[in-house]
């Protein structure tokens, strides 16, 4: 047997043992010849494992190495971590985690059962709206607030049940990240709308659309290729609207903003935070959800609540 395959095979089954604890022994078999061809104990190689074909069956796995097929019988000594079924190891930074199955539903679920409070939020906004302007303000941040959950469940849905469909997925993830320009767009724009704001601040209230549609367009040609450049985008897209916020004279309202801001942040670690976290994503979902329902609170209380004066710049 060729020593190239023989690397292989032992990569492969370091690589079957990553995560866990233990030992295990094994011996392959040329299912030809019903040869003994190795029974050697773990040692690390570097090789290229993309190049064989693996199918479990049993108490056995099938390899498939050019033309020869080969049996591997196994015995397995080894014990998982306490938490292995909540989480799977930790990914390079180049590769994307593949979460648990109980991981997949929980990223479903903590971004699902918000769709409709923030369809039933949104509607809210738009009835209590006094005018056209308020109208119009609801009805964006609404569509931003729900389709940031929407498109984030779809794509996790995908993720989880249709991940073998890589292009589809893809698509899926792309409409996931351009959701969220989208919804930072979208919850700047009441307060950028309905407060009064300065010669040159003013001009962020479609500034901010500007930026939305160029970071889509980023996502769109280069999605996960340059992974900190996009999360600096984000952070630069909530980071400047804020700014303005800040500097205007009414406050009301302020500190709800910079509650739910804090909330985001945090809940950036847990977002990178994959394989060493139980459920990391799913607990930015949670994060996510609370810094929108301070931000939304914010808005019903001092944007849109019966009996306030309009400060609003036409």
């Amino acid at each position: 047997m060729a020593p190239a395959k023989l690397q292989i095979l032992l990569q492969f089954l370091l690589e079957l043992t990553a995560g866990h604890e233990g030992t295990i022994n094994f011996h392959v078999t040329d299912h030809l010849s019903s040869e003994t061809l190795i029974s050697p104990s773990a040692a690390e190689f570097e090789v290229d494992t993309r190049s064989f074909l693996v199918i479990p069956s049993n108490n056995y796995i099938y390899l498939f190495i050019s033309a020869s097929k080969l049996i591997l019988d196994f015995k397995v000594n080894f014990h998982k971590p306490r938490l292995a079924k909540y989480m799977n190891c930790r990914v390079p930074a180049d590769k994307r985690y593949q979460p648990t199955e109980y991981e997949h539903a929980a990223n479903c679920a903590t971004h699902g059962l918000w769709i409709i409070p923030s369809l039933v939020g949104g509607s809210v906004l738009y009835f209590l709206s006094v005018d056209r302007w308020h109208q119009v303000t609801a009805w964006l941040y609404g569509s931003g607030l729900t389709g940031l959950f929407i498109t984030s469940t779809l794509f996790h849905t995908a993720a989880w049940k249709i991940s073998h469909l890589r292009k589809m997925e893809q698509r899926f993830h792309m409409c996931d990240r351009m959701a969220i320009y989208f919804f930072i767009a979208a919850s700047y724009s009441p307060w950028l709308m309905l407060r009064e704001l300065g010669p040159w601040t003013c001009h962020m209230r479609w500034l901010i659309w500007v930026m939305a549609g160029f970071g889509s367009t980023y996502v769109f040609f280069f999605h996960e290729r340059y992974k900190l450049v996009e999360l600096l985008g984000y952070v630069a897209m909530g980071a400047a609207p804020a700014l303005v916020i800040l500097s205007m004279v009414e406050r009301a309202g302020v500190c709800e903003l910079a509650v739910g801001g804090i909330f985001y942040v945090v809940g950036v670690v847990f977002f990178k935070s994959d394989g060493l976290v139980p459920f990391a994503h799913a607990i930015w979902h949670l994060f996510v959800a609370v810094g929108a329902s301070c931000h939304y609170y914010a808005i019903w209380r001092y944007l849109y609540l019966p009996g306030l004066p309009l400060q609003t710049a036409r």
